[in-house]
């Protein structure tokens, strides 16, 4: 639950009065200032419609404060941007022990061997830091890099060999050969959509046994 002084902050960080507030969140003008003043405590309903309110707007409530989300777009090229993608799903995800959802994973094979012996460092770091990975890949693959416990496999239609990576506020595209780059989208809004995504298709998809 949101405190007054953030509620406060976050109007002023995108310029709303209250009127403001209570149209985009369909409460009174009146009801948003006795919130404010501490005249009324609102219930988890008018709770919900007020950070729902400022999340429309890329607002978050954090711990002692507020942020407005900044859309952060990141290309890297060359031969290590896969690498380089590895190190901060790591990094990122090491603190909290999340996961990382793959989507149309066409794994890395011994022949590409700089980038097959870092994968095997990265799955390892991955496991001994608590992080896990569910991975779906096309319904033919028979050789698997990581624990088969973490894949799933669909039909072959609808896989594509450019991999989405999905952890944490971020979403990455990794094309591989011949392209060898990375995109890599922060925003927790679209990384929440495609998580969803992920999560109906990971459903109806069968288990490799």
């Amino acid at each position: 639950m949101p405190t007054i002084e953030q509620i406060r902050a976050a109007r002023a960080l995108i310029g709303w009065s209250q009127k403001d507030l209570a149209d985009h969140s369909n409460l009174s003008q009146t009801g948003i200032a006795r919130i404010e003043n501490g005249t009324n405590k609102p219930n988890s309903s008018t709770i919900m419609r007020i950070t729902g309110a400022f999340e429309a707007m890329g607002i978050n409530f954090i711990q002692g404060g507020v942020q407005k989300v900044q859309d952060t777009l990141i290309v890297s090229e060359g031969d290590d941007c896969l690498r380089r993608l590895q190190d901060d799903i790591f990094h990122t995800l090491k603190p909290q022990k999340g996961e990382v959802l793959l989507l149309g994973i066409d794994e890395i094979t011994p022949e590409e061997k700089e980038n097959y012996d870092y994968t095997l460092m990265h799955i390892e770091r991955l496991q001994n830091a608590g992080i896990s990975e569910r991975i779906i890949v096309r319904e033919d693959k028979q050789e698997f890099i990581a624990p088969k416990s973490w894949y799933r496999k669909v039909s072959q239609n609808y896989f594509s060999p450019h991999t989405v990576f999905i952890y944490d506020t971020k979403i990455a595209l990794a094309l591989r050969q011949p392209h060898n780059k990375v995109l890599l989208l922060d925003n927790p809004f679209f990384s929440e959509s495609m998580r969803n995504f992920f999560n109906m298709l990971w459903d109806s998809s069968e288990a490799i046994e």
